[in-house]
């Protein structure tokens, strides 16, 4: 065979062959890449990659176990849905100004991502600023992000592009 019809011949099987294997499908929250049958969140991964090569983390910081705020929002959380609540374990928490974003684990309920803001002097939690249960076959990260941007829209948009979830149950 003439390499003319051989090399279009082969890219045109190769294409054929791959989308034999992948395909898209439409759900209520966006669309999902099957391949080979198991859903894969492809535009998440690309949101993703996007937002940690742009994003600017440096007004923000992560806050640790000896800060004041994160005992305050602690305190906060385990006490706002008990008796489950009572049971609450940071997985990571983040700050930026009056702004608090806590990603948290309970025994018994959903994992959860808590926003909480300063006012007064008083760490609050924004009732509408909260995301509970799983994300899968969605990648946590920019699933949480977007959810949380329509809920709270007054919280900075650094804060949730540096948001990176660290629980277990987000993985």
């Amino acid at each position: 065979m003439k390499p003319s019809v051989s090399i279009p011949l082969l890219i045109l099987v190769i294409c054929a062959v791959t989308l034999t294997h992948i395909s898209a499908v439409e759900t209520q929250e966006g669309t999902l890449i099957l391949l080979d049958g198991r859903k894969v969140d492809g535009f998440g991964y690309i949101k993703n990659q996007w937002t940690s090569k742009t994003r600017n983390c440096e007004n923000f910081s992560k806050l640790q176990p000896e800060d004041a705020s994160y005992r305050e929002a602690e305190k906060l959380i385990r006490t706002y849905s008990p008796p489950g609540s009572q049971s609450a374990k940071i997985a990571s928490a983040w700050a930026t100004g009056p702004w608090v974003l806590i990603e948290v684990e309970f025994d018994v309920l959903l994992p959860a991502v808590v926003t909480l803001q300063k006012l007064d002097g008083k760490l609050t939690i924004i009732p509408q600023g909260i995301w509970s249960g799983y994300t899968q076959p969605w990648l946590a990260g920019p699933f949480i992000r977007n959810y949380l941007s329509k809920q709270s829209p007054e919280m900075p948009t650094s804060l949730l592009d540096c948001f990176d979830p660290q629980s277990k149950s987000f993985k």
